[in-house]
């Protein structure tokens, strides 16, 4: 197998990251860079374990985000509608055995692929209602999904469900970018919707718009869609809302130029450019007391724990 090489690529998410703390920046794309090999330092490990945990928050949209997908990825490949109670099941259990596996430790065995929550590696105290409730805030999101008007939709047009999850790499300029659409489905008049679940219980406008904006971009870049024929549309299952967001060539513009200018500066940062190479002391630390720090899952190495 080819070694892995740390390039600069460009996400939404990385790009969230960059505009945060600088440190906890360095660490998620640098620092824990191949702390999953054997052979990796003490330090270089811990960061790629702390970089793999996770909150109870993003959890509960990681979780119903896979019912969702597992949903309609079974419409879509001809094995019929899963029925509402086995999703409920198959959620909590799964979500039951994420708890357990954190709290008993046995996920630091494969932490790319258990969960591990930053309350138990860093013994935190949560009562057990804590979890409790987040079970049933799963529960009731995975019942919400269900009776949501387009989740439902989806249901009656399965064959139009165009990309679903789907991790994409595509050029933008001269940076690699990466997407991931929740849901892409044709709308049947040579356009499509474009569909992003959210589960949190406060999400900017802004940042939903920046993020949609880049997804039309790919639409149009990779997909060929005029930008006049896309709709894209935040549908918040906790709060049982749909909001629909411009993606047409402003936005696009605004895309691509977010895309160039976040680019330009997590470069100028670089001791070597051509290697991708960062130095830990041009990423500064946030300031000590920094409310940030209490829920950063790097706080640990970072010595702010």
């Amino acid at each position: 197998m080819a070694e892995l090489l740390n390039e600069l690529v460009w996400s939404h998410s990385r790009a969230g990251a960059f505009a945060g703390c600088l440190r906890a920046y360095w660490f998620a794309y640098y620092g824990s860079w191949g702390g999953w090999k054997a052979e990796a330092p003490a330090e270089v490990r811990d960061a790629w374990v702390q970089k793999k945990l996770t909150s109870r928050a993003m959890w509960i949209g990681t979780v119903v985000h896979g019912v969702a997908e597992h949903a309609l990825r079974e419409l879509r490949e001809g094995r019929g509608p899963v029925p509402l109670e086995d999703a409920v099941r198959a959620a909590l259990a799964g979500a039951r055995r994420d708890i357990e596996g954190s709290e008993s430790g046995v996920w630091l065995a494969r932490p790319a692929k258990r969960v591990g929550f930053r309350e138990h590696y860093y013994d935190e105290a949560v009562e057990p209602e804590t979890w409790s409730a987040a079970l049933a805030e799963i529960e009731r999101q995975v019942r919400a999904l269900w009776e949501q008007r387009t989740f439902q939709r989806l249901h009656e047009v399965p064959g139009r469900i165009r990309e679903l999850e789907e991790l994409r790499r595509f050029r933008v300029g001269d940076v690699d970018v990466y997407v991931v659409l929740d849901v892409m489905v044709d709308d049947g008049r040579g356009g499509a919707v474009i569909l992003d679940w959210k589960t949190g219980n406060h999400h900017e406008s802004e940042e939903i718009a920046a993020q949609l904006g880049v997804y039309g971009l790919y639409a149009t870049e990779v997909l060929g869609l005029p930008a006049e024929r896309l709709v894209a549309m935040h549908v918040n299952v906790r709060h049982g809302t749909e909001t629909r967001h411009p993606v047409g060539e402003v936005e696009i513009a605004m895309a691509r130029e977010r895309i160039r200018a976040t680019t330009a500066a997590m470069r100028a940062r670089l001791v070597d450019v051509a290697g991708n190479v960062a130095a830990r002391e041009d990423y500064p630390v946030l300031p000590e007391g920094d409310p940030t720090c209490r829920s950063c899952g790097f706080r640990g190495i970072c010595g702010r724990r």
